[in-house]
């Protein structure tokens, strides 16, 4: 054989205990699904990533591994808030040109919400996988010619199919999180256990158990201070007596938000694999896009299968849209409420209305709610008059616009990003779904608006589905989707100026306007 072969089988042998362990990458956010697979179905956004590693080893030859995910969360059409996930990857790893595994991994997950900002996820994982050991470079005795040397036309006299061989393995796995009303994670734990059906792995016909991996993942805000927060985070991996132990901290920096651009952090790596080598990365998170670079280096010892490791990620994002919200509702002429956030009393053209009469006793004025900076003018509530029971009206001409009694303003706890519902909130659309309820022909429009924060399309969309989280929780109490119409403006009508954080925070919001249709 080439001596530069032999050195790499010889390696390789060597290594056999460490690369026979489920290998996990430097930047494992970026293969979480490799990670746990229950991870996947706990983020509201879709997402492809593509991760590429190049390490070095003392045989002088590279391992390349390349990994491509695709995952995505289905999410609840009545809360907005994913339910479960499915996940794909593809992985190729290749040493030396010499030994190369090719795998296809399909992912799904399953979650449990706890409380608003608590959920544990189960996930189940099916992996095929193929490996094969390439002779193309080898020679053996057969290709020996006496006085000429080796020569490679000659057969070699090996079957190649003998080195090849494939297996199918599942694994599974619990994930706990816990996260902020931005939606970032405050805190996570994991555990997994790949390859748990042991199929054998032998090249040749003697029988090799693979055996099963164990996993623990897990991590926590220790400290926060301004735009700095410190995040400590394990890794752990047990298979066969080899253990590997990855700890380290991110430290990630929140960049101020300019007009018009997403928020953004800037996280750095810094992890030791115990015994093994040191890891130092830096990688930069947007709403809709992650890149990352990393190293990896000797650290208080020589690794000769391991003597730097460079890699690369990157991971486009989108929010997932539920289905509710690719429905187009029929738009109908409404006249355009008065800007304001006082609820008011419109006329209606050729009809002289005296009293309009609501039973709003059932709806909690906002005052009365603990809702973040409601606006400064108070709401005039319509009071209804229990001793009747009839909607008063003057006679006059009715025509066949809607008549809008009453205009809520209603500035929900919406973070970036956010069309989740707060408890306080639900309560009130509790009561105002009861008054829905007890007049049948009151109707309601539900107007989203965003601030000023990303792409115009993206905030239309973004307006949309906040309009429809309030839709939606109204069709789930039994109001029929006839009476309810959700619309978006986006941040196209603010209250404020988008100047400063406060005035953004006032433009996420949600307006309802209560009519009937005559």
């Amino acid at each position: 054989m080439k001596r530069g072969g032999l050195v790499a089988i010889i390696l390789m042998s060597l290594f056999a205990p460490s690369q026979a362990q489920y290998f996990q990458f430097s930047q494992y956010n970026f293969s979480n699904q490799r990670v746990n697979p229950a991870i996947i179905g706990t983020s509201k956004f879709m997402s492809a990533s593509l991760l590429s590693r190049s390490q070095s080893t003392g045989g002088d030859f590279n391992i390349n591994s390349n990994l491509v995910s695709f995952q995505r969360p289905f999410l609840n059409r009545s809360t907005g808030r994913a339910w479960s996930g499915i996940g794909v990857t593809l992985m190729d790893d290749r040493s030396g040109g010499i030994f190369r595994t090719e795998e296809l991994a399909i992912n799904y997950a399953l979650n449990i919400r706890l409380t608003r900002f608590r959920i544990l996820s189960v996930g189940f994982k099916w992996l095929h996988q193929a490996r094969s050991i390439s002779l193309n470079g080898f020679y053996t005795g057969s290709q020996y010619v006496p006085d000429r040397g080796f020569d490679g036309s000659l057969p070699s006299g090996e079957n190649s199919d003998e080195l090849r061989n494939s297996l199918n393995t599942l694994s599974t796995g619990i994930y706990w999180q816990q996260v902020n009303r931005k939606d970032q994670i405050n805190a996570y734990w994991g555990i997994s256990l790949f390859d748990i059906n042991k199929p054998n792995d032998a090249f040749l016909k003697k029988e090799n158990q693979l055996s099963s991996t164990f996993v623990l993942s897990g991590g926590f805000k220790a400290y926060q201070i301004s735009e700095l927060s410190i995040f400590p985070e394990l890794l752990y991996s047990a298979s066969s007596g080899d253990q590997v132990l990855n700890i380290g901290t991110r430290w990630q920096y929140e960049l101020k938000k300019m007009p018009n651009q997403a928020g953004a952090q800037v996280e750095l790596l810094t992890k030791y694999v115990v015994g093994r080598s040191g890891i130092v990365g830096i990688q930069f998170h947007k709403a809709n896009l992650s890149l990352g670079i990393s190293y990896d280096f000797p650290l208080f010892v020589t690794n000769p299968s391991n003597l730097g490791a460079l890699e690369f990620g990157v991971e486009l994002k989108k929010l997932t849209a539920t289905r509710s919200s690719k429905k187009r509702t029929t738009k109908k002429t409404i006249k355009k409420p008065t800007t304001g956030t006082v609820i008011k009393k419109v006329p209606v053209k050729n009809q002289p209305i005296q009293k309009i009469i609501i039973d709003s006793t059932k709806i909690t004025p906002l005052q009365s709610i603990s809702l973040v900076d409601t606006i400064d003018a108070p709401i005039e509530i319509i009071k209804f008059d229990t001793a009747r029971t009839q909607l008063e009206a003057e006679a006059g001409k009715i025509t066949h616009q809607p008549l809008i009694v009453e205009k809520i303003t209603l500035h929900f706890q919406f973070e970036f990003n956010s069309v989740d519902l707060d408890d306080e909130t639900e309560k009130f659309l509790d009561q105002l779904s009861e008054t829905l309820e007890e007049d049948k022909e009151l109707k309601a429009k539900i107007v989203g608006h965003t601030d000023n924060v990303g792409s115009e399309k993206f905030n239309q969309k973004l307006s949309l589905k906040r309009a429809e989280s309030v839709r939606d929780f109204l069709l789930k109490n039994g109001i029929t989707k006839e009476r309810i119409n959700a619309d978006g403006k986006g941040m196209s009508a603010p209250l404020v100026e988008n100047e400063t954080e406060e005035g953004r925070r006032k433009n996420r919001r949600v307006e309802i306007v209560l009519y009937y249709e005559r």
